[in-house]
C-alpha cells in the first residue's frame, strides 16, 4: 500500500486514495462480519436460554404433579390438589387416598378425631413428656444469646462554633493577634491658615496560647476480635463527638480552663432587674436592652444569639402586651430570630437546669470575634505494635488535639445576659 510520503504526482494522489477508500470498505465488511456472528451467537444463547427454562418448568410441574399422583396438564394437578387439600381439612380419608400419594398424613393424626368433617382436639393438662425449653433450667446453654453489631446511644451534636469563629492557623506554640480598637475622625478646616488634627492609633493584642487535649481507651486483641461491634470506629465516633462538645465549651462558658469562652470574657454584661434572679424572668425588652449594649452598627454586623436549646425553650414562650412573640419562627429561608438576630443553640451553654441568681446564660455577639488557634488538628490514632501489645494483648485508642482559645478585642463586642443577685 502506497505511503503519503510517496505521493509526487496526481496519479499517485488518486492511488493513494483508492487504496484508502478499499481498506475502509475491507474494515467495514469485516467488522459487519463480526457483527452478523455475534447476533447468530446472541440468538443461538436466547434459544438455549428458552430450551433450559422450559425444561425447568416440566421439572417443576412433574415434581408438583408427583404430589397428587401421577396427572401431567396443569388443569388435572390443580383438580387433584384441590381435593387432596379438601379431604385433609375434612378428615376424609377417601379424598387423600385417592388424590394424593401421602395419605400417611392421616396416620399422624391419631390424637385427633374426626367429627362430621370438624377437627377435634383432646384436651391435656400438661405437655408430654419433658421437652427441653430455652430457659435457665435445661436448655440455655445450648441457645445462642444474639447482640446487635451496634451500640446504643445518645449521639451528641457536632461542634456549633467550629464553623463560626474565626481560626488562626498556628505554627509555633504561642500567637499573638493585634487589633485596634481606635477609630479616626476628619476635621474640617474652615480657614486655610487652620491646622489638621493629629490621630495616633493605638494598638493591643490578643495572645494564644497552645494547650493540648487528649484521651484514650484501651482493650485487649480477645475483646477486639470476639466482639461484634467495630470498636475502633466507635471510640472514633465518641471521641470526635467528646471534641466537639469541649470546642464549644471553650467558645462560650469555659472560666479559665484551660481558656475563658464568649460567656464570661463578654466586656458587656446586662443584668436582668431586680427580682428577676430566675432564667424565666426574662422579658420582652431584655432583650432589646442587651442590643443597646453595642453602641455602634459595626459591633453589632454579624452578630447571633447563642444559648442553650433549654433556655430557647423558655424565650419562645415570651410575648409582648399584645401577644406577640419575641422569638420569629425560621421563615422564606431565613433562621430564626430575635429582633433580627438569628439564634444558635449550644449543648455547651448554660442549661435552663442550671437556673440561679447572678448566673449568665445567654451570649450576644458575632463569633467571629472569638479565635481559635489551630495549633494540631484533632487526631485519632490505634496503637497495636507497643509493647503493651507483646506483653499483655492490649491496643490502645488516641484522640489528641492541640489549640488555643481567646475572646478578641477584649470581649468589646460581645455581651453576655445574667440574671439578677436578688
Amino acid at each position: 500500500m502506497a505511503k503519503a510520503e510517496d505521493i509526487k504526482s496526481q496519479e499517485d494522489l488518486k492511488k493513494y486514495l483508492a487504496e484508502q477508500e478499499a481498506a475502509r470498505e475491507a474494515e467495514k465488511l469485516a467488522f459487519e462480519k463480526k457483527m452478523d456472528e455475534a447476533a447468530v451467537e446472541a440468538k443461538a444463547l436466547q434459544e438455549q436460554i428458552k430450551k433450559q427454562t422450559e425444561e425447568l418448568e416440566q421439572v417443576k410441574s412433574r415434581n408438583w404433579a408427583s404430589k397428587f399422583d401421577d396427572s401431567k396438564t396443569k388443569e388435572e394437578t390443580l383438580y387433584n390438589a384441590g381435593h387432596y387439600i379438601k379431604g385433609i381439612l375434612t378428615g376424609n380419608r377417601e379424598l387423600v387416598q385417592k388424590f394424593g400419594v401421602n395419605a400417611g398424613y392421616m396416620d399422624k393424626m391419631k390424637s385427633m378425631e374426626w367429627q362430621g368433617g370438624k377437627e377435634v382436639v383432646p384436651m391435656q393438662k400438661d405437655a408430654i413428656g419433658t421437652p427441653l425449653y430455652s430457659d435457665a433450667t435445661t436448655g440455655s446453654y445450648l441457645v445462642p444469646v444474639e447482640y446487635t453489631g451496634e451500640v446504643s446511644r445518645i449521639a451528641k451534636q457536632t461542634s456549633q462554633m467550629m464553623g463560626r469563629v474565626r481560626e488562626i492557623p498556628m505554627r509555633g506554640i504561642t500567637k499573638y493577634v493585634p487589633y485596634a480598637s481606635d477609630t479616626a475622625t476628619c476635621d474640617w478646616l474652615t480657614a486655610q491658615s487652620s491646622s489638621k488634627g493629629e490621630v495616633n492609633p493605638t494598638f493591643a493584642r490578643t495572645t494564644l496560647t497552645s494547650q493540648t487535649m487528649g484521651i484514650y481507651s484501651s482493650v485487649v486483641d480477645e475483646f477486639d476480635e470476639d466482639s461484634l461491634v467495630n470498636i475502633a470506629a466507635y471510640f472514633r465516633d465518641i471521641f470526635g463527638e467528646a471534641w466537639g462538645y469541649e470546642f464549644d465549651y471553650q467558645c462560650t462558658s469555659a472560666s479559665a480552663d484551660p481558656f475563658t469562652g464568649m460567656l464570661n470574657g463578654a466586656a458587656n454584661v446586662l443584668t436582668l432587674g431586680a427580682g428577676q434572679t430566675a432564667f424565666g424572668d426574662i422579658g420582652f425588652d431584655d432583650f432589646s436592652d442587651a442590643i443597646g449594649e453595642l453602641t455602634t452598627e459595626n459591633a453589632r454586623l454579624g452578630a447571633v444569639w447563642i444559648m442553650h436549646c433549654t433556655v430557647k425553650d423558655i424565650v419562645r414562650k415570651i410575648k409582648d402586651a399584645n401577644g406577640n412573640y419575641i422569638y420569629q419562627k425560621p421563615e422564606g429561608g431565613e433562621p430564626g430570630n430575635i429582633w433580627g438576630y438569628p439564634v444558635v443553640t449550644c449543648d455547651a451553654m448554660t442549661a435552663a437546669t442550671s437556673t440561679a441568681a447572678g448566673t449568665k446564660f445567654i451570649v450576644f455577639g458575632n463569633p467571629k470575634y472569638f479565635l481559635w488557634g489551630n495549633r494540631i488538628g484533632a487526631t485519632f490514632k490505634v496503637f497495636d505494635n507497643t509493647y503493651a501489645r507483646a506483653t499483655d494483648d492490649q491496643i490502645l485508642f488516641q484522640f489528641r488535639a492541640r489549640a488555643a482559645f481567646a475572646i478578641d478585642m477584649a470581649g468589646a463586642a460581645t455581651v453576655a445576659i445574667r440574671t439578677a443577685a436578688s
